[in-house]
């Protein structure tokens, strides 16, 4: 477990399980001096460009204007797919592609350029754990065998009328998941720890160890949070952002100077 007397980073192209080391490909991980990977939810080619040249790990695609995990253009994907073909990844960060809720992304998880590393469906209206375990196979089958699958929880479960988050990661684990995050259905301002506070974010964190998951928070969270949890002793591997990082709300624009005191932050 991460803290504040031993932290550890997911640096560029190591985002990785816990425990594990290697050369930063999926399912590695290198150690460095900051305490937990970035990733930044981009909309379109200028800010993927943008985020390209900073310190991100995980770049990801989706339209903020569209829900919480609503797909990005796929002529997005496709030129996030030749630019990385073009260049080395190593200093690219890795892709990652939001496919939407359970109908939307079973149309469109099958156009996935194979250039991701990952992927996320919302677990949105299945009622039961029996529901989601068959849509992620019906995902896990659509995609190319190189992008991993990553199991998506919502904070505020009971309006997405999905499994609660602790389930969510139980049952990852059980069907061989590596990576979980969870994120806010509803984008109304409230924040994930608004909805769950940090000590059901902790037993969350606790799950998540124990099923030996990478996991990333995400949903409204701002920058001083890393401060609040180096204090309380626990970090997840990633923090996912996207309205902190841009000039208004998350549906304006990324700005560069926010993108880069996130990356200051996580590799002081």
């Amino acid at each position: 477990m991460t803290s504040s007397s031993n932290p550890e980073i997911y640096v560029s192209n190591g985002a990785g399980l816990p425990g594990e080391k290697g050369a930063g490909l999926p399912g590695e991980k290198i150690t460095s001096g900051g305490v937990a990977d970035l990733l930044v939810s981009v909309r379109d080619r200028g800010e993927l460009l943008e985020v390209r040249k900073s310190a991100v790990s995980i770049i990801d695609l989706k339209e903020p204007r569209r829900g919480p995990l609503a797909p990005a253009d796929p002529s997005l994907w496709q030129f996030a797919d030749e630019l990385w073909r073009d260049s080395s990844r190593q200093s690219n960060g890795l892709l990652s592609a939001a496919l939407g809720e359970q109908d939307q992304a079973r149309e469109v998880a099958v156009s996935l350029p194979s250039n991701f590393a990952f992927a996320k469906v919302g677990p949105s209206n299945c009622g039961s754990e029996a529901s989601l375990c068959r849509l992620w196979d019906e995902i896990r089958d659509a995609l190319d065998d190189s992008t991993e699958l990553v199991a998506v929880a919502y904070a505020d479960w009971k309006s997405a009328n999905c499994p609660a988050p602790d389930a969510v990661f139980q049952l990852a684990g059980e069907c061989g998941f590596k990576r979980c995050l969870i994120d806010t259905y509803q984008k109304d301002g409230r924040s994930t720890v608004d909805h769950l506070g940090y000590s059901n974010l902790s037993k969350l964190h606790e799950v998540a160890r124990q099923q030996n998951l990478w996991w990333a928070l995400a949903g409204s969270v701002r920058k001083p949070i890393v401060d609040e949890l180096q204090v309380l002793g626990w970090m997840p591997d990633c923090f996912g952002v996207r309205g902190d990082v841009c000039s208004g709300t998350r549906t304006t624009r990324i700005a560069h100077n926010l993108v880069q005191a996130w990356c200051q932050r996580l590799l002081a």
